[in-house]
């Protein structure tokens, strides 16, 4: 839990600086996977009432997620823990706040995100606006996402590190669906002859 705290510590102090200091320890960490269904689960367990699974919901994904701290300020909110519920806001709010420092939107100095739902999480629940369009653009030094507003604006976000992971995500879900896809499996045919066999 120690690693957990140490990623919050841009909190008494949220530069773009120790903001992105904060987010190496995210990026770093084996476990991270920036296409991970995590958000989805926790919405799920809000959408169902069970709040203090949502409360209790914590990896290393989801721990830079605004969207995911939304979603547990709503859950104490329905336990009536008000201090905790201020807490949750708070942060989703800091992380929004320095997501914006990280850069101003523009080609040349695109967001940095931790997670590609960060991207519209800073759209809709920040600046109110929706996107229409979604375009990726490969640079000589970085990827960037490019969402077009229904203003006909566009934002640019820096997805190079969660672009990186990609091919990760994609394997560890693989792996993922492979094992739940063992535990049910049907007997084989080959039980059966064994037993036939026998009798």
């Amino acid at each position: 839990m120690k690693t957990y705290e140490k990623v919050f510590e841009f909190l008494s102090d949220p530069t773009k600086e120790t903001f992105l200091k904060c987010r190496e320890l995210v990026i770093n960490d084996p476990e991270y996977d920036p296409y991970s269904e995590d958000t989805g689960n926790v919405q799920k367990l809000l959408n169902e009432g069970k709040f203090q699974e949502v409360v209790k919901y914590v990896n290393v994904n989801i721990l830079l997620s605004p969207r995911v701290h939304i979603f547990k300020y709503f859950a104490y909110k329905e336990l009536g823990d008000e201090k905790a519920m201020n807490i949750e806001m708070t942060i989703a709010q800091i992380i929004f706040e320095c997501i914006e420092k990280t850069g101003d939107g523009t080609e040349d100095s695109p967001y940095i995100v931790t997670r590609i739902s960060d991207e519209r999480d800073l759209i809709r629940y920040h600046f109110n606006k929706e996107d229409t369009m979604q375009m990726l653009v490969k640079g000589e030094d970085k990827i960037m996402d490019v969402l077009t507003l229904n203003d006909g604006s566009e934002i640019y976000f820096d997805i190079s590190v969660p672009y990186r992971r990609i091919a990760f995500s994609f394997n560890k879900r693989n792996a993922e669906a492979e094992k739940e896809e063992e535990k049910t499996e049907r007997p084989k045919k080959k039980s059966w002859s064994n037993f036939l066999s026998k009798n």
